[in-house]
């Protein structure tokens, strides 16, 4: 498999899997990544959220197959994000609980046929006197546990080194990876742009990438117009090619509220990326 341009259904807000899905299929993807991201810390900006029984895997794994397929999309990542509560909160007991519901969401999207479900790093507690590296340690145990659960179930776990996160400098993303065998990034640069950080700063991070996701972006603004950013996505797409990376790039406008107040069409703003990604995989395959 050759690098593959994706879609992902939690881009236009609070929507159901079918509608997202036929939007997916009219702009001519192929291949999505589905937002399961609903309950998540940033709900305002990743609201989607269609399960109705985590308790009931395969009801809710063949609801994303038959929705999926009724569109002629395959699928690659489930987009979590977290389920409300820091990976790495000071309190115990939440994290038991974001645990035991990674575990039930994790069971869907093995069962449902995902390559990887993708979860935060977590933040920094501070107001409740957590420093960095205890965030960050707490943040190895428990990806180490959710990676013992999710590579049993024969899907893989993913973290997105995001803006305030304990991974957000590409140097502690690669520490996190390094920290926890079988691990791996869900790379989006707009992440890293924020800290005005250019490709030669982020690109250490594709050594470690099993999945990337891409908006436009800039130090002042964190969507950009899909020709207006930082982001070189033809270098971007000749360096993954160039290190073999072998999957999916998918883009990734949110309707987050400043987009919405400042008049976006997130629909014609991801068919713009769309293509440059195109044109860019076309270039070097």
């Amino acid at each position: 498999m050759a690098i593959r341009v994706a879609g992902s259904t939690f881009a236009f807000g609070k929507m159901g899997l079918d509608e997202s899905c036929k939007i997916m299929q009219e702009m001519g993807f192929d291949v999505v990544d589905v937002g399961g991201c609903g309950t998540s810390t940033f709900t305002d900006y990743v609201p989607q959220w269609f399960f109705e029984n985590l308790d009931d895997t395969q009801g809710e794994a063949d609801n994303i197959r038959r929705t999926t397929g009724k569109y002629g999309l395959e699928i690659a990542e489930l987009f979590c994000c977290d389920f409300g509560v820091n990976i790495n909160d000071p309190d115990p007991d939440k994290r038991e609980w974001s645990q035991k519901t990674f575990e039930k969401v994790a069971k869907i999207g093995a069962a449902a046929g995902f390559n990887s479900i993708m979860m935060l790093p977590g933040m920094i507690a501070e107001d409740q006197g957590q420093t960095f590296d205890q965030a960050f340690e707490t943040s190895v145990d428990e990806y180490k546990r959710m990676v013992e659960v999710a590579e049993g179930l024969g899907i893989h776990c993913n973290i997105e080194p995001c803006i305030f996160s304990v991974a957000w400098q590409p140097e502690n993303a690669i520490k996190l990876c390094e920290a926890v065998p079988g691990l791996a990034l869900t790379a989006d640069y707009a992440h890293q742009t924020q800290l005005s950080l250019k490709a030669d700063d982020i690109e250490p991070m594709h050594a470690y990438a099993r999945h990337f996701q891409a908006k436009q972006s800039a130090p002042d603004s964190f969507q950009a117009k899909p020709d207006e950013g930082w982001v070189d996505f033809g270098r971007m797409i000749k360096k993954m090619n160039d290190d073999g990376y072998d999957g999916f790039i998918a883009v990734e406008f949110v309707s987050a509220p400043e987009a919405i107040e400042a008049g976006w069409d997130i629909r014609k703003e991801s068919a713009r990326l769309k293509e440059i990604l195109d044109e860019a995989v076309a270039s070097v395959q």
